[in-house]
């Protein structure tokens, strides 16, 4: 199975063994989980191999490779595609003995037994029993085994699709984390009292709008990592996506200039409650343009109502260049928040959006001289922070 076409391409043509013109091979393009989601096929033996490289990846890293791989409810799904008497087996290269305490606890949570692992946890045979305890009968290979136990490996929390970072020891926000938003909080406020800028004069409907926007932003991408895999095709395809939901609020409002603020938010809070109500294994489909259609109605369609309040609420504020830095520096803090996900999960975030959607409507109607949310106002394009 491979990801990337560059790469299949790339083996067919240079591998010197030329494994692929063997007739017992069969290549999958596919993401590794979402295929293990659709798949309708039984397998004797499943093997996750170095799927990717276990020797650059941290919690430094904004990447999360293979983290939707080896969460708990992918090695659940795997299990259900096993016959019987089938076998998985997974090698890792274990280089922080708490992976492999976390590899361990994921089978064993899993398959309801502990695996049988060595070296360290970089080996795991998970699966039929009795296949296991027969080849445990050759006294080479049980002394081999009791010789290479990971009884002193440190226990780990169990990753999730809500809490996918697998490089991460505990639920947290690491210190190198704290520090460096530490740092550009000084840098900002530094930088607004160097620009004569008090922090009372910031438009904070624009500002709460940007902080909302960027965490939704990033939510989104998260979501779909674990659907179609974590590609610069998934990122393109996703933020045109936004980027379509975003030209589509501004044709709205164009065609409907009098559009009612308060429908916008109520669109953006139900639709949040969808997206948090429905769980992401649902948008599993066998059809990956179902499957796309599915997800980006759900889990995008709040990006086309927040567009609707930021078109009409700029525009009635004149295009004005304070509203769209208060905007942007929202944005920033959005960015800053979303490493509470490290913390607190993925879900948790989009409780974020809401709170500070909620602050910006009330910060909107508290607003003077107030402005009928059916006031007809030019519009002109723009896209929402």
């Amino acid at each position: 199975m491979e990801i990337d076409p560059l790469i299949l391409q790339l083996g067919r043509k240079l591998h010197f063994e030329q494994p692929y013109s063997s007739p017992r091979v069969h290549v999958i393009l596919n993401d590794a989980r979402s295929y293990v989601q659709n798949t309708d096929q039984r397998f004797d033996l499943i093997i996750f191999s170095f799927l990717d490289s276990h020797t650059t990846s941290s919690y430094y890293s904004t990447i999360r490779i293979d983290n939707y791989v080896y969460t708990l409810e992918a090695i659940r799904q795997t299990k259900a595609l096993l016959k019987p008497g089938g076998l998985m087996i997974i090698k890792f290269a274990v280089l922080t003995p708490w992976i492999g305490r976390r590899l361990r606890e994921l089978g064993q949570a899993a398959f309801g037994v502990p695996p049988l692992q060595t070296q360290g946890g970089r080996f795991l045979i998970l699966g039929s029993q009795e296949r296991i305890a027969q080849a445990l009968k050759d006294p080479e290979l049980a002394a081999y085994v009791a010789a290479n136990s990971d009884a002193h490996l440190q226990a780990a929390a169990l990753t999730t699709d809500d809490w996918p970072y697998f490089y991460q020891h505990e639920p947290g926000i690491p210190a190198s984390v704290i520090i460096i938003l530490s740092v550009l909080i000084v840098v900002c406020c530094v930088f607004l009292r160097e620009t004569g800028t008090p922090i009372g004069s910031l438009q904070w409907h624009f500002f709460f709008l940007g902080a909302a926007f960027m965490l939704l932003e990033a939510n989104i991408i998260s979501r779909m990592a674990l659907l179609f895999g974590t590609t610069w095709v998934v990122n393109s395809i996703v933020i045109s996506g936004l980027m379509l939901l975003i030209v589509a609020a501004n044709l709205i409002v164009h065609w409907r200039p009098g559009i009612a603020v308060t429908f916008a938010y109520v669109g953006i809070f139900i639709s949040i409650l969808v997206a948090y109500v429905i769980p992401p294994e649902a948008f599993f489909l066998g059809s990956f343009w179902a499957k796309m259609l599915g997800s980006t109605t759900i889990l995008c369609l709040p990006v086309f109502f927040a567009g609707i309040v930021f078109i009409v609420s700029f525009a009635r504020e004149g295009f004005r260049s304070d509203a769209l830095g208060s905007n942007l520096l929202g944005a920033l803090l959005g960015g800053m928040l979303e490493s509470i996900s490290m913390w607190t999960g993925m879900k948790s975030i989009l409780i974020l959006v809401a709170f500070f959607y909620a602050l910006s409507w009330v910060v909107l109607s508290r607003q003077a001289p107030r402005v009928e949310d059916r006031q007809a106002v030019p519009v002109s394009g723009t896209a929402p922070g």
